[in-house]
């Protein structure tokens, strides 16, 4: 080597190698540099390219329905530590709150309006009591219930028959003709299906008297009768008009085996209504122009007849709603078409021309809500 070779000058070379590998060998770990000052230096190794690597793919778990953890009920306390919280802190400090807010003056106000609700209240059960108070003679004569709101004319009747309706009244003679369920004369029966104790589209009643076939027979008479009736019901006076009047056959063998049901009763709907319209003035002695709508009630009272064999005189009387209101009919003619039975028409050697039509029976509603019908047949009069 040269004399002019400078160890000091080497070794300062190699520390400033040194100090540009650590700075250009980010994140490597370098291996320890040796103590040795004059070892030799390693050259640093080339770095290895680095592949993205896949990280491992996870097993797919199959779902676990969780299970909901029930929480337990709070336990309910007893009822010795019930009673005794009342006793010992509810009903002091209720006490002590109304001790604040109870006064004398209040207290006064409080016992004057109890005072006044009891005699109110006692007075409204007084008032209820004497509506009722009237039937207990009754109810202890008999020994049976009367019906809400009965009048008191007609208690010892009802006691007597259950069937009783009350009374009706015709205007051409004046009588009152007591309507019940046993047959005497100069009685009237309500017919077995009608009744007062509810509202009816149509009520049927037979007398048992002819007296008033004479006001009602022709069209001349039925325009000099009255045409009013009144029929005092078991709880109200219920004002009619006399609207229509026809014979009625009650021998089936007289009519190819049909009985017209004259004595009709219930609800009937709309159309089985307007049959029985239909019909009936077909049979009426007379036209009297009167409007028989289906939104009316109606009454229909028959009685015996010595004018034609086995057949009833029946009257068919619609409901006016005040007397006032009543007006006479006057524009009334006969009628040249009656329908009679088929045994009249062999009588009087003619052809019947109602000998295709079908017999009717009425269709009633069994319910209030007019939603249930029934179909009536012969077996029901």
């Amino acid at each position: 080597m040269s004399d002019n070779f400078d160890f000091d000058e080497l070794e300062e070379i190699l520390r400033r190698v040194r100090e540009q590998q650590g700075k250009t060998a980010e994140n490597v770990e370098s291996e320890p540099e040796p103590s040795d000052a004059f070892a030799p230096v390693e050259p640093p190794k080339p770095r290895e390219e680095t592949v993205p690597v896949e990280p491992p793919k996870e097993e797919e778990k199959p779902r676990v329905k969780k299970q909901k953890v029930k929480k337990k009920k709070p336990l309910k306390p007893s009822g010795a530590i019930i009673r005794a919280n009342v006793k010992t802190r509810l009903l002091p400090a209720v006490k002590s709150a109304l001790g604040k807010v109870f006064t004398k003056r209040l207290g006064i106000a409080v016992l004057a309006v109890a005072v006044i609700a009891g005699v109110v209240f006692g007075g409204i059960k007084l008032y209820d009591y004497s509506k009722v108070a009237y039937l207990k003679p009754y109810v202890e004569k008999y020994g049976i219930d009367y019906p809400e709101g009965i009048r008191k004319e007609f208690c010892d009747a009802y006691g007597k028959d259950q069937r009783t309706a009350g009374t009706l009244i015709f205007d051409d003679n004046g009588k009152e003709i007591p309507v019940g369920g046993k047959s005497k004369k100069d009685l009237g029966v309500i017919e077995l299906g009608s009744t007062v104790l509810e509202e009816q589209h149509l009520r049927s009643v037979a007398l048992y008297s002819s007296a008033l076939e004479q006001y009602y027979c022709t069209a001349k008479a039925y325009k000099s009768s009255s045409q009013h009736v009144v029929f005092k019901t078991l709880f109200d006076d219920e004002e009619y008009q006399v609207v229509a009047a026809y014979y009625a056959n009650t021998n089936a063998k007289n009519d190819n085996g049909y009985v017209f049901p004259y004595n009709a009763w219930g609800n009937l709907t709309e159309r089985s209504f307007k049959s029985y319209i239909d019909r009936v003035n077909t049979r009426s002695l007379y036209i009297t122009g009167a409007k028989l709508d289906y939104e009316g009630y109606y009454l229909s009272v028959n009685m015996p007849t010595e004018k034609q064999p086995d057949s009833r005189f029946v009257l068919l009387c619609k409901r006016i709603e005040r007397k006032r209101d009543f007006e006479k009919i006057t524009k009334t003619k006969a009628n040249k078409r009656i329908r009679h039975t088929q045994a009249w028409y062999d009588e009087h050697k003619q052809q019947n021309p109602y000998r295709l039509a079908s017999n009717w029976y009425p269709q009633i509603y069994t319910d209030t809500t007019e939603t249930k019908t029934r179909q009536l047949t012969e077996k029901d009069f």
